[in-house]
């Protein structure tokens, strides 16, 4: 295995000046990630001086209808920056355990690997390993904060780089990066910046790890919240509830799952729209209260939900414009 390499492969010049005031001469580091949200990570400590020994991710797989086997995001990544990279088909066997524990290294930085580590890889790395979470831990530990968390509301949330222990995003909080949620932010559009920002902070972690600045604080158990796995079930829209509870469910489930409604006997998924005051409030939840260019106009338990994209499933995202001009909706039309 190649040793580490700190200053290698710089990229911009903000990336060289930030590595040259930092030298880590001794720190030895594992990277553990499964698809493209841990690849600004991977990309961030390289470009820092923070090259990984190891680039760990998991198996090509199959992908599509068709079933073909492609190379993992993560993989191709550590080839472009030219890192070793291994994937293991049983990362909790004994062959690979003894891989890692071979390499000695000093950390494990792990994120969006989707592997329950065993305690055994836990205590390979000298310091453990630690994991970039998108949340304020203690809230939404689990597989979707990231979307759980613009369902109930939240104007903020964040990165939390924590020390990885048994149970699931429990361990001590290193440091945290919080940032603003946007008022039209979908699900997408905050993990796409999420991603970047779990760059930032694993870097400050791992530098604050070699020079002995780290600490540790227990999270508050007491105050924990869960995000489990977001399914299609739970993208049905609801038309009886408020128009702001709608958009929220949007944004939540955009692009993935996608928010899901039925006009006839055909379903689609709105992919956009924005809540507008209804002054008279006389609607039937899902009646369509108009229909053009500028958006179709629903109504909700409270207010209206003005969409203004669109797609038929399995079709393409379109405008509300688009849409109606390419469908035949009746006066008495309602989603459901």
């Amino acid at each position: 295995m190649p040793s580490l390499r700190f200053a290698a492969n710089v990229r911009t010049s903000a990336a060289h000046a930030a590595a040259t005031s930092f030298t880590a001469r001794t720190l030895r580091i594992v990277f553990f990630g499964t698809g493209d949200f841990a690849i600004p990570s991977l990309k961030a400590l390289q470009e820092n001086g923070l090259s990984p020994e190891l680039v760990v991710t998991k198996p090509d797989a199959p992908r599509g209808r068709g079933r073909k086997i492609y190379d993992a995001e993560v993989k191709l990544a550590a080839q472009d920056l030219d890192l070793p990279c291994a994937q293991p088909a049983d990362p909790r066997g004994d062959e690979f355990l003894e891989q890692l524990r071979a390499l000695k290294p000093d950390v494990g930085v792990v994120i969006s690997y989707g592997v329950i580590l065993t305690s055994e890889m836990l205590a390979a790395p000298k310091h453990g390993m630690i994991n970039a979470h998108a949340s304020l831990l203690p809230l939404y530990r689990g597989a979707a904060p990231i979307q759980r968390c613009i369902r109930d509301g939240h104007k903020e949330t964040g990165i939390t780089v924590m020390k990885i222990t048994e149970e699931l995003d429990a361990g001590d909080v290193m440091l945290v990066e919080r940032t603003e949620i946007g008022s039209t932010e979908n699900a997408g559009q905050l993990r796409v910046r999420l991603a970047e920002l779990s760059g930032k902070a694993l870097v400050s972690a791992v530098r604050q790890l070699d020079q002995g600045e780290a600490s540790f604080t227990p999270q508050d158990h007491s105050r924990a919240t869960f995000a489990p796995k977001v399914e299609k079930e739970h993208g049905v829209i609801d038309w009886t509830l408020p128009a702001i509870e709608v958009d929220l469910l949007v944004r939540s489930m955009t692009p993935k799952p996608g928010a899901q409604t039925r006009l006839g006997n055909k379903r689609f998924i709105v992919m956009e729209g924005t809540v507008e005051q209804d002054l008279y409030g006389m609607g039937i939840p899902g009646a369509l209260q108009s229909a053009g260019e500028e958006g179709i106009r629903v109504c909700t338990g409270k207010d209206l939900y003005r969409i203004t994209r669109i797609k038929p499933d399995n079709g393409r995202n379109m405008t509300a414009g688009e849409f109606v001009r390419g469908h035949q909706i009746a006066p008495d039309a309602r989603f459901g």
